[in-house]
């Protein structure tokens, strides 16, 4: 067998992926993104730079964001429903102990940063769904029509995964070192085999084979100038620091006050000037030309969608300044946690055919990604519209709901049976 190939997307993106990763650990690792200041290659110049890249300041952009649009999404719940044989993926969605709900927040997080991420669903004693990151997914070719025939997993450094379909029939190859060293051929709970090969790429523009935008790239790329702007900074504040001059007319002075050539500054400390002798201090003019250009980058990122909350006199914006503010951003959510709840779906329903599950499978994200609490005259008016029948009580209680004044799980049926057992009513 040929040695493994990778995609020439994936080579391509690569690159840019693992410095997305690294911007929001905001480890060490950073320091690497840093242009040198010197090109000196001896010791002192190697040195030179290391100090140039301790001293700069990095600020977490990239990660405040993330945190900020995830959070977003999961400031509720998720509705799930699933037949009783498949509930246990509630609790233990990957077979390794992972729940459903934390592997939705890594698909949600991993497409919000990197624009893709894959769900393969797999079977041993039970149906499973495993996730990969963009960067173990090595390769991957389509049909005429775009449907996914072969995709190539990295499993560990030495092993692959290879999902096939040939001749209408799904099979796994596990490849070791460049040799298939089993095969299968995976079969619906009624003994027939799968008729596509389950693994999804779910993407940040569709869940088709192909690479997506990174979302957060363009932060990520600022950021760096902004760590770049950092760097010179604080350089220039550290070799630019105030210098003692001192003149005197004649050098029996300084024979006389200098002998060894060292005088101590500081408090506590005199200079007995001889006459027409001067003392000042050296130091550069201000320049807030790196401050500014931080300055600059900064606003960029708000531009950008960057969750960094400003406002004039260190006053928090209004609700509605931030919502307009973050329009784009939100229409960038909405199709990311579509993305990411048909792909869920999907595997739900791969599972379903793995375990011959029947009956409804249901999973809804949250869309409301600001607070939408009601103020008392809008709970006032809605009341007002139900009285005067221009809406039905199931609008207004819809409408409560987003607002998260009823649980968005509670159903009209459990509120009425309630409402009526308790004798009362709207």
């Amino acid at each position: 067998m040929k040695k493994q190939e990778n995609h020439s997307d994936y080579n391509l993106f690569l690159p840019y992926w693992l410095q997305i990763r690294t911007f929001i650990r905001g480890m060490r690792d950073v320091q690497d993104y840093l242009q040198d200041v010197t090109r000196d290659a001896s010791t002192e110049g190697i040195r030179r730079n290391i100090d140039y890249k301790a001293r700069a300041k990095y600020t977490n952009f990239t990660s405040r964001t993330l945190e900020g649009l995830v959070g977003s999404v999961f400031r509720t719940p998720a509705i799930v429903e699933l037949p009783s044989d498949l509930e246990y993926l509630i609790l233990n969605a990957n077979g390794a102990g992972l729940t459903l709900d934390q592997l939705t927040k890594d698909l949600v997080t991993n497409v919000t940063s990197i624009g893709r991420h894959g769900l393969f669903v797999d079977y041993g004693t039970q149906a499973k769904i495993v996730t990969y990151t963009a960067e173990n997914i090595l390769n991957w070719k389509t049909d005429s029509t775009g449907i996914l025939n072969e995709v190539v997993l990295k499993i560990d450094s030495k092993t692959n995964k290879k999902l096939k379909l040939e001749d209408g029939i799904y099979s796994i190859d596990i490849i070791v070192e460049d040799k298939v060293t089993s095969s299968v051929k995976p079969t619906k709970a009624d003994g027939t085999t799968f008729d596509v090969i389950p693994f999804i790429m779910c993407g940040s523009k569709d869940n088709d084979p192909e690479v997506d935008n990174m979302p957060l790239w363009a932060i990520v790329d600022v950021s760096q100038g902004h760590y770049q702007n950092s760097a010179d900074y604080e350089d220039l504040l550290r070799y630019c620091v105030p210098t003692p001059a001192i003149t005197a007319p004649n050098k029996s002075w300084l024979d006389e006050m200098l002998p060894s050539g060292v005088y101590t500054f500081g408090d506590g400390s005199i200079i007995p000037l001889p006459d027409n002798g001067t003392a000042t201090l050296l130091q550069a003019n201000e320049n807030q030309m790196h401050a500014k250009a931080m300055e600059s980058k900064e606003n960029q990122l708000i531009m950008l969608g960057a969750r960094i909350f400003t406002g004039k006199s260190g006053q928090a914006e209004s609700t509605e300044t931030v919502k307009i503010r973050f329009s784009s951003e939100n229409s960038m959510l909405d199709n990311l946690v579509g993305n990411a709840e048909s792909a869920i779906t999907q595997c739900l329903t791969w599972c379903a055919d793995f375990m011959g599950s029947k009956g409804n499978i249901v999973f809804t994200l949250n869309k409301e990604f600001f607070d939408t609490t009601l103020s008392p005259q809008e709970i006032t008016a809605q009341i007002l519209l139900l009285d005067r029948g221009v809406v039905a009580t199931s609008d207004v209680r819809n409408n409560l709901r987003k607002a998260e004044f009823i649980a968005s799980g509670r159903t009209d049926e459990e509120i009425d049976a309630e409402i009526e057992a308790s004798g009362g009513g709207l």
